[in-house]
């Protein structure tokens, strides 16, 4: 499959919109199919640290099989509101804001695709607003259920889960000071899409968080182009990453909302595409999907973390070859 990408700096296939929900300001890409006809509209949630522009290599082929796409930049990211309150960021209050969006455009059904965060996002849109959600994609984070028992993350870490720590580094506040400039930015940035030290060395571990003398040191990630980076760190300097670092702040929050829907599952068919090299997120994570998600669909590439822009014409493979053998079969299509 060919891949085309979205060009960060200004492309006439794409549109940037702004709605204003709930209050805040969102700003989100807009895309048709050239005939301005459309079999159904996709929704498509980015994660951290990245943007709606994320998705670039998947929103043409996305049009081109019919699809209209919405892709908006998460709160606290982009051109979207980034307020100081942690519970913004909830799942609940995310869920919310893309319902009220897809109300804003006239929609009562839309298909949801998220990766890291917005995969997160995703599976609790469909869990608050399964009227809406009629099929989910998600790259990388598997589906947990909401619990009756809350974990602290410092628990987590210590007993099961050493890879997120770097999630408590994130919220603790002492990355403040390494991501002032924009070239601090950049140098973040690169480190997290996993770029190297000329000594070949990483300067982000899940297990460590941001190393802060092999960040000083960090060359630009090969994920992206240089105009690609520029145009990521200039958006992140609108804001920092108090927002985004917002999203680590919530497990508690999370918690406490989502025992009101302990007994909700997820109904809507899943595409779930696994990186197998995805070091915060093991390959383990995602064994019990299978098993509480009736209409599940489970494949695996051999990517880091950035499998959306490491593999574009692998994962776009396998998008289309579902969109053709699951969605546009479900006669619940033709009711978008």
């Amino acid at each position: 499959m060919m891949v085309d990408k979205i060009s960060v700096t200004g492309d006439l296939r794409v549109e940037r919109r702004f709605a204003d929900i709930h209050g805040k300001t969102y700003g989100y890409l807009y895309s048709e199919p050239d005939t301005g006809v459309y079999r159904a509209t996709i929704f498509l949630l980015h994660g951290f640290p990245d943007l709606s522009i994320g998705w670039r290599y998947q929103i043409p082929m996305l049009t081109e099989m019919g699809l209209r796409v919405i892709a908006p930049d998460c709160l606290g990211y982009g051109r979207s509101d980034a307020p100081e309150d942690p519970h913004l960021y909830s799942h609940k209050s995310g869920a919310d804001d893309i319902r009220e969006l897809a109300s804003q455009l006239g929609l009562s059904k839309i298909i949801v695709g998220g990766h890291d965060w917005g995969a997160a996002l995703a599976y609790r849109l469909a869990l608050w607003h399964p009227e809406l959600v009629t099929h989910i994609i998600t790259v990388c984070v598997p589906y947990a259920a909401p619990t009756k028992r809350y974990f602290r993350l410092e628990d987590m870490v210590e007993r099961i889960a050493p890879h997120f720590f770097y999630q408590l580094q994130f919220i603790s506040g002492e990355l403040d000071e390494y991501v002032q400039t924009k070239e601090d930015i950049k140098k973040f940035l690169s480190a997290m899409y996993g770029a190297r030290t000329a000594e070949n060395e990483l300067a982000f571990d899940a297990e460590l968080g941001i190393l802060p003398d092999k960040l000083a040191r960090v060359l630009p990630s090969e994920l992206l182009s240089e105009e690609e980076l520029e145009f990521y760190a200039e958006e992140f300097s609108r804001n920092g990453f108090h927002g985004p670092f917002n999203w680590y702040r919530t497990r508690e929050i999370n918690y406490r909302e989502e025992l009101a829907i302990l007994n909700q599952h997820i109904t809507a068919p899943v595409l779930f595409i696994q990186a197998l090299r995805d070091t915060a997120l093991p390959a383990h994570m995602g064994r019990g999907m299978t098993k509480t998600i009736p209409h599940m669909t489970f494949k695996q590439i051999n990517t880091s973390h950035w499998a959306l822009w490491e593999k574009p014409e692998e994962v776009n493979e396998i998008i289309a070859w579902w969109l053709d053998e699951v969605v546009f079969r479900d006669p619940r299509l033709f009711k978008l």
